[in-house]
């Protein structure tokens, strides 16, 4: 119920600012979440495919079942999913339900089916990689991804923070695509096929993740902007548009609702990295508590690189005024000069890129 509320308010947010239906969702598929949040985001992907769950006796999801075209009276929205490796390892049952209910969406007949349309243009882009028709069918309707089995993480952080040995993020999105190719479906587990994520990413005009933690956001947690941040950018790579990113906020048991990732980074930079009660309280700690502004500013540069209109300009302003000119007058630069100088370079060092980059004036 929750994940179909998630979905409707998804779809009425791209009704509401682009006057039509999303085309194709890109999920973030976290282990965390998934067990926090009892599957809030699968019931999500199954409702905008136009499926429903089927439990069994002890309230166990053992299968899916396509809506009819009547009742959903809506097209049936296409998805692609990439998995963390944790993901992969907790829940992989599960993908093959969200794989079971692709594929019966695509095969629905109807006569406003994305998912059914976004399969016969994987086949084409895999016919014109080189693929004969036949081995095209076969994997038209992969839509979950993921690194190798056994890998975890995306590899492309240490390239994000190397900023100096590339001028162009879409290098970036390629290494993305490369290092996260590979299928995650019921025939074809934990193979790769050059070309068929890239195909797959096409007419994708929304990304979702989850967020059920109070713990962590978009600016203190560095695989936010890797994952969501990484599929944002492989998408706008592939399709020249950049898609809208929102979280799915499930941080108050019974009050779900989704966020844009724009609104959730400045909600969490003025509640924490701006706000003078917690820097004063973090400044009475060591080294490592310093260090964590640090890595927030690493962050901001990383939403920068992947979705550049997710930071606004007026947030590096702020963290200037804050941290090298002291606005708030809380001996910010004498707490750093004592206890932990070299988060300080950082953090120039940062804002410094960010203009060497063009991307704060």
């Amino acid at each position: 119920a929750v994940g179909q509320k998630l979905a409707r308010a998804l779809i009425d947010a791209k009704l509401k600012s682009e006057g039509k239906y999303p085309r194709k969702v890109a999920f973030t598929l976290w282990g965390g979440e998934f067990i926090r949040t009892q599957g809030v985001n699968i019931g999500e992907i199954f409702y905008l495919l136009g499926c429903e769950p089927i439990w069994d006796s002890r309230k166990r999801v053992q299968d899916v079942r396509l809506i009819p075209s009547d009742k959903l009276n809506r097209p049936r929205i296409d998805v692609v999913v990439q998995t963390s490796g944790q993901f992969r390892g907790i829940a992989s049952s599960r993908m093959k339900l969200i794989d079971k209910a692709v594929q019966l969406a695509a095969e629905a007949e109807e006569e406003e089916n994305f998912v059914r349309e976004g399969s016969l243009l994987v086949a084409k882009a895999l016919v014109e990689a080189g693929l004969s028709p036949a081995q095209a069918k076969e994997y038209q309707n992969a839509r979950i991804f993921g690194g190798a089995n056994g890998g975890y993480g995306t590899g492309i952080q240490g390239m994000v923070q190397a900023s100096g040995n590339w001028e162009d993020p879409a290098a970036i999105a390629e290494t993305y695509i490369h290092n996260m190719n590979t299928i995650y479906s019921d025939n074809h587990w934990n193979e790769n096929v050059q070309g068929l994520f890239r195909a797959a990413l096409q007419n994708t005009d929304a990304v979702v993740q989850s967020r059920s933690s109070n713990s962590w956001g978009p600016l203190s947690l560095d695989h936010v902007y890797e994952f969501t941040g990484g599929i944002n950018l492989a998408v706008k790579n592939v399709t020249g548009k950049d898609p809208s990113a929102y979280f799915n906020d499930l941080r108050t048991p019974g009050q779900a609702k989704i966020q844009e990732v724009s609104e959730a980074i400045m909600v969490e930079a003025h509640s924490s990295i701006l706000n003078p009660k917690y820097i004063s309280e973090m400044m009475q700690e060591g080294p490592s508590a310093l260090q964590s502004f640090a890595a927030v500013f690493e962050n901001s540069f990383g939403w920068e690189t992947m979705k550049p209109d997710a930071v606004k300009d007026h947030l590096w302003d702020k963290y200037k005024e804050v941290y090298v000119d002291d606005s708030l007058k809380l001996g910010v630069p004498q707490a750093f000069e004592q206890k932990n100088p070299y988060a300080m370079q950082q953090m120039t060092a940062v804002m410094l890129e960010a203009i060497r980059q063009g991307m704060w004036s």
